[in-house]
């Protein structure tokens, strides 16, 4: 499987190198998926390095408590 990133002009069939790329890098990530915190299906909006293995979802609800 290939994995691009078409914003940095990174391409990988290796999943560790994707994952370092995605720690390395800011990217935009949206999506649905369940809050980290609470659990609710929510729509999301990410901007910035992320983790292995993780979707940077924290719905509206949540973030008030920040």
């Amino acid at each position: 499987m290939a994995f691009t990133c078409y914003v940095h002009d990174f391409n990988t069939e290796d999943i560790e190198e994707w994952d370092a790329h995605n720690q390395k890098e800011e990217h935009v990530v949206t999506g649905t998926a369940p809050c980290n915190l609470c659990g609710i299906v929510t729509d999301f909006e990410f901007k910035g390095k992320r983790k292995i293995s993780t979707i940077p979802c924290i719905c509206k609800e949540c973030k008030k408590g920040f």
